[in-house]
């Protein structure tokens, strides 16, 4: 995975369109501004053997703006991070929702560790892996929420996370909602059909969490 936080395909630039879920209805935005940002998170505390720590939430990732409707701009993270140290990473977003897991182990437990975790290999400390890529916007996940869990028979001291941010500034273009477009402003209702149509090449991202049941139910 080399170089992963250097590949510039796979991180959103200005001249964008994207798109995500929320409620139901498709939001729709170009990308107006974007500025990369750097910061390096040293673990509050030693994290004993065969112990967990956290959750801990990082007062400086937090999204500090929402979507403004006099200005019709919105405010999004692209992130990702690298793992210094021989521990399991995991990631509530929303602070209150667990990422990754599956749908019958949705988080890890006593008896199961190793479910729905970032090691360092998967993302090295110098060369953070678009593995860990996440999404923070106002007001559902505009702070992260990171657990760690030390599965070695010695303590972990100088646990570091190193995240690297892209920080977006967003013009919305309109909502798709069972069909119905509705553009921000007529001047966009060209666009909007083309990008609901997939004329326009856009990428759609993950705000929220995808969920599932536990127990299986057959197709409808």
């Amino acid at each position: 995975m080399g170089e992963d936080f250097k590949r510039w395909s796979d991180w959103l630039i200005e001249g964008y369109y994207i798109s995500y879920m929320r409620n139901g209805i498709r939001y729709y935005e170009h990308i107006l501004q974007r500025d990369l940002g750097h910061w390096e998170y040293d673990w509050p505390e030693i994290i004993e053997a065969g112990s967990e720590s956290g959750p801990v939430f990082p007062d400086d990732l937090e999204v500090t703006r929402g979507y403004n409707k006099d200005t019709n701009t919105n405010y999004i993270w692209q992130l990702i991070f690298g793992i210094k140290g021989q521990c399991y990473i995991y990631i509530e977003l929303p602070t209150n929702t667990h990422r990754h897991g599956i749908p019958k182990i949705p988080k890890p437990s006593s008896s199961m560790r190793r479910v729905s975790h970032f090691t360092e290999w998967m993302s090295p400390f110098l060369e953070p892996s678009f593995l860990t890529e996440h999404f923070m916007m106002r007001p559902e996940t505009q702070r992260i929420g990171i657990d760690a869990f030390n599965p070695c028979a010695i303590d972990l001291p100088g646990v570091i996370l190193n995240f690297f941010l892209a920080k977006l500034v967003t013009e919305r273009i309109g909502t798709v909602n069972r069909g119905e477009l509705i553009p921000t402003d007529e001047r966009w209702r060209d666009c909007l059909d083309k990008l609901y149509r997939r004329v326009i090449p856009q990428r759609p991202i993950t705000i929220l969490p995808v969920y599932a049941p536990e127990v299986a139910t057959a197709g409808e």
